[in-house]
């Protein structure tokens, strides 16, 4: 048997954990993210792997919060320490520091650069520079190799050869020269002070081939130009920060040449019509000044005094006209109130108010026979007879519900009338002098009493009064039985 010590499965792990603390140090590994979990203390905990193996990670939460965050999927560098988790005998790594690898890491920056900039205003819409209304010269700053060089001649000379040749400043576009070569353009186009704007453009291409235009020089030179510079870099989904600071953004080098330069054919088309507009002016100016001319003309002829007798005695013709006619007016609805004031004061009698209605009838036919047309006459005629009819017809309606309701009346008349309590048996007694006998003590033994009856009367005589055995009703204190 070997003189090895017996080791506990905790001091085993203690021991493993310790030498690869001491023997592999402090290791830098990149790999992708996985299985990723975050705890309320802070804490996170995953995996990094690649294609063939895989390792788990913690990152503690006092070092969580300088690194860049990541999420499941994320290609990452870590720089940390091996270790066992003696509780599991796991291996793991400790992460100290973790940043994007890749595009990640490039992403990373310009989002860290974005917002230094725009902190700084270097994005604001006030300072940015609009483009001159008129361009005169124009500078292009980009490679002379490939395409976008051809592009920008190309739109050019189709949309507004005027502007051919434009000013190139060549410039790398790619790789580590390419920013300083950048901010070298633009300070010299600014030196030279030959051109009215500045286009900055490249082809589309990975976030690694765009950095020149990511990096921070460039982004400064940019905002420092006096020059309006307009950004055509990449395709159309690509932004960069060069985008942000340009005085304008188009999205490819093609729509930058169509920003600078005017459409010949819409300028055609505007002169064309600047053209027509002169000519309709001048048309206008010259048929106002004839108008004016015709009207002084005119203005003469009527100052002639017998112009100005004729035009007199025309307005006092008119003038006697409209008070004749102000008059009739007058008179025919002093009439009217009149005939309205009759009317009410007849009352509301069906048998009035069918009278009144056939008097507005005939005022209305006579003034349908004083202004309207004889063919207009029978149809008028027609329906001042329907209205006639319904009118009618409503007042025998209003007369026969008045009847009826007077015969209501009548009937519960009758009904709590005395004939009626007469007719059931009673009488009405009365002394001579016509009092209602209401209570006993009003007469004395020997008076004389008529006595009413439903049919006839009789004269009788008091033989004795009794007094009342009824038993006493109460009041409240208004008097009033309960």
């Amino acid at each position: 048997m070997s003189d090895a010590p017996i080791l506990s499965v905790t001091e085993l792990n203690q021991c493993a954990d310790g030498l690869l603390r001491d023997g592999l140090g402090v290791v830098r590994v990149q790999g992708e993210v996985s299985n990723l979990r975050r705890y309320p203390s802070g804490h996170q905990y995953f995996s990094l792997k690649d294609d063939n193996a895989g390792v788990s990670c913690v990152l503690f939460r006092g070092n969580a919060r300088n690194a860049a965050a990541f999420a499941d999927g994320d290609a990452v560098h870590i720089r940390g320490r091996a270790g066992i988790y003696s509780a599991r005998g796991q291996f793991q790594i400790i992460v100290e520091h973790l940043e994007p690898a890749g595009e990640g890491r490039l992403l990373a920056a310009f989002q860290q650069l974005k917002r230094k900039l725009e902190a700084e205003g270097l994005f604001a819409p006030e300072r940015k520079q609009p483009l001159p209304a008129r361009i005169h010269q124009l500078g292009v700053i980009t490679s002379t190799q490939g395409d976008v060089r051809h592009d920008i001649e190309r739109t050019l000379a189709r949309r507004f050869p005027l502007l051919l040749p434009f000013t190139l400043y060549p410039t790398a576009v790619q790789g580590p020269q390419a920013a300083g070569q950048i901010v070298a353009a633009l300070e010299q186009a600014a030196r030279e002070d030959r051109v009215d704007v500045l286009i900055l453009a490249r082809g589309g291409g990975s976030l690694e081939d765009l950095q020149a235009f990511n990096e921070e020089t460039v982004a400064r030179a940019i905002a420092a130009c006096p020059i309006p510079v307009v950004s055509g870099v990449g395709h159309e989904t690509d932004i960069t920060i060069a985008d942000f600071v340009a005085d304008l953004r188009a999205s490819t080098p093609t729509a930058a040449a169509e920003a600078v330069s005017p459409d010949a054919t819409a300028l055609r088309q505007r002169i064309v019509q600047a053209r027509e507009r002169l000519r309709r002016q001048l048309a206008q100016q010259i048929g106002g000044g004839q108008r004016a001319l015709d009207a002084l003309a005119t203005r003469l002829q009527r100052r002639h005094p017998r112009q100005l007798l004729e035009r007199d005695s025309q307005r006092l013709d008119d003038q006697r006209e409209r008070l004749l006619r102000a008059w009739q007016r007058q008179h025919e609805r002093a009439s009217q109130r009149l005939q309205r004031a009759q009317l009410r004061l007849a009352g509301a009698a069906p048998g009035n108010q069918l009278a009144a209605a056939g008097l507005r009838l005939r005022h209305l036919q006579q003034r349908l026979l004083r202004v309207s047309p004889a063919r207009a006459i029978p149809p008028r005629r027609a329906q001042l007879e329907h209205l006639e009819q319904r009118l009618s017809g409503v007042a025998r309606q209003q007369l026969q519900q008045r009847i009826r309701h007077l015969d209501a009346l009548h009937r519960q008349l009758r009904s709590l009338g005395p004939e009626s309590v007469l007719e059931r048996g009673y009488a009405i007694l009365q002394t001579p002098e016509g009092r209602v006998l209401r209570s006993a003590d009003q007469t004395r033994q020997g008076d004389a009493v008529h006595a009413r009856l439903a049919r006839g009367s009789l004269e009788l005589e008091v033989r004795e009064t009794l007094p009342d055995t009824r038993p006493e009703v109460p009041t409240d204190p208004g008097g009033t039985p309960q």
